[in-house]
């Protein structure tokens, strides 16, 4: 059995820091460097016929022969395919950039081994290079099901890493976040990641016991200058805070640190000096239960650019999100990410929303849904708590969801307006 120390209260973010890193290479070189009054509540459609636990079929699947060139060297790596491996896994079709991951990352398996990281929190991370002496980083970034922190114990299946999250699901939510970052037009700027079957003799250990198949998620590797974390936030402009921010909460991420922002440098024709951007990664620790909104984790809730209120352009874009048509597409696309998880996709966006309307700070919504105290419920806990326990819902199971109920959204809704008036 695995025990996980409670997530910690809101540290000095030179600390906070130093408690989680993400597996990503270092190369320091910076020095150029909702519903409206009248409107009738909605709910989202679910479709039945979808079995959840359906095996993948008529899927495209690259054949190879993984009886070859599997040979050990002392550093643990295998000797590179003569073929390709990468299986995409999908409901419905690819994108472009997807398809092109795809097709990159097979080239690199083709080139050299998987190469597994050392650090991070959310288990096996491999990266997947093009090889050869001229390639200076990976193409891709995978993270195979069976690896996640967690997915090995009598209890794997009840309680993940973080509070209302189960191992081997944040697979299914890192490719979640792409998808619902690409149904609103890439403002969030998710990297490409899609979820895949990759055959090596590397999964196996050379057993032929043991299967040469993993299952998981494949994102595009960013090149950047450095994290957040080596970086102080006064680098970085309103703008990009705040969609990082906006991302975070409309999530539920419970893993946002300065290790997984990067900071990626863009030519700026304008100007003798690059333009910083952050690009968000990790998001597998995202969308928990409902029943357990206690680990939401923001360190941007620290940066003054936090508290700038947000621009027009920003506010029209959340509200005008159909949360219910967003819902419906990531369910036909990930039919095994859990209806909880989506529900609370729809609770956040709500709030976050109704906070909107209400002329709230990127700050002020980020407090709100985090917890201050380690004992003490957040704000968004004490409303959708409430909720839950109306005479109406009280007898509602945990493991099924309010996605088809309009009283409980509008009961919702009736609580987060009671709460902004007095807020």
């Amino acid at each position: 059995m695995i025990s996980i120390a409670p997530t910690p209260l809101y540290l000095p973010a030179e600390e906070a820091n130093k408690a989680v890193r993400s597996p990503i290479f270092q190369r320091k070189d910076v020095s150029s460097s909702s519903m409206k009054d009248g409107q009738q509540t909605t709910t989202t459609p679910i479709n039945n016929s979808v079995e959840i636990e359906k095996p993948i079929i008529n899927t495209p699947a690259i054949i190879i022969d993984n009886t070859k060139n599997n040979n050990i060297n002392i550093n643990n790596e295998f000797k590179p395919f003569v073929k390709k491996a990468t299986h995409p896994i999908y409901y419905g079709s690819l994108n472009q950039e997807q398809s092109q991951l795809i097709e990159s990352s097979d080239i690199g398996i083709l080139g050299s081994a998987p190469k597994i990281t050392t650090e991070g929190l959310g288990g096996g991370v491999y990266f997947l290079s093009k090889g050869g002496k001229q390639q200076s980083h990976p193409v891709s970034v995978f993270k195979p099901k069976d690896e996640e922190n967690g997915i090995i114990g009598p209890n794997h299946t009840i309680q993940g890493l973080k509070n209302g999250t189960m191992p081997g699901e944040g697979v299914y939510k890192e490719v979640a976040v792409y998808l619902f970052d690409q149904l609103n037009k890439g403002f969030f700027k998710v990297p490409t990641t899609t979820l895949v079957r990759i055959q090596h003799p590397l999964w196996n250990n050379n057993d032929t016991d043991l299967p040469t198949t993993k299952i998981g998620s494949l994102q595009e590797y960013v090149v950047y200058e450095d994290s957040a974390e080596g970086m102080g936030c006064s680098k970085f402009s309103t703008p990009d805070v705040h969609r990082i921010g906006l991302l975070d909460c409309l999530i539920f991420n419970c893993d946002r640190h300065t290790g997984n922002l990067l900071v990626v440098a863009k030519d700026d024709p304008q100007s003798s000096f690059d333009q910083l951007e952050l690009i968000p990664i990790d998001h597998s620790l995202c969308l928990p239960s409902p029943d357990n909104l206690s680990d939401a984790w923001f360190d941007w809730i620290h940066f003054p650019q936090a508290k700038v209120p947000f621009t027009r352009e920003v506010k029209e874009m959340i509200l005008s999100m159909d949360i219910d048509k967003i819902i419906e597409s990531l369910h036909n696309k990930l039919p095994k990410l859990r209806l909880q998880c989506l529900e609370t996709l729809k609770i956040t966006t709500t709030f976050v929303k109704k906070a909107i309307e209400a002329n709230l700070t990127l700050y002020q919504i980020g407090t709100l849904m985090s917890r201050l105290h380690l004992d003490e419920p957040s704000c968004l806990e004490k409303i959708v708590y409430k909720v839950n326990s109306h005479r109406l819902f009280k007898q509602h199971h945990r493991f099924q969801h309010h996605l088809r109920s309009a009283s409980y959204w509008n009961y919702l809704e009736k609580e987060i307006d009671l709460f902004l008036i007095d807020y």
